[in-house]
């Protein structure tokens, strides 16, 4: 495994890991969670527990939800990143293919 894959494979459990800590600490189900979400709870599941990654819209709606503000999400999700982060593979870092 490249180790730009096993950064982006670390950023996406630690991104589950944060979620399911969060809401246990807001003292939500992850029913109420999914249905502020309008989804279900077997979606919140698979998320917590790492079988199912967010895109960066997904994440800011889930920390939303659980209280957070667009700025605070944004931190978390910046120092989230710079501990379990690097540059997964795609467009901007792909080598020259011309």
């Amino acid at each position: 495994m490249s180790s730009s894959i096993a950064a982006e494979s670390d950023f996406h459990r630690a991104l589950a890991a944060m979620l399911a800590d969060l809401r246990s600490k807001s003292h939500a189900s992850q029913g109420t969670l999914a249905a502020e979400l309008g989804i279900d709870q077997a979606a919140v599941s698979r998320v917590e527990s790492g079988q199912r990654r967010l895109t960066v819209a997904d994440a800011f709606a889930w920390l939303e939800a659980l209280g957070l503000t667009a700025d605070e999400s944004a931190v978390r999700l910046r120092d989230l990143w710079k501990v379990h982060g690097g540059r997964p593979p795609g467009f901007w870092n792909e080598p020259s293919r011309g």
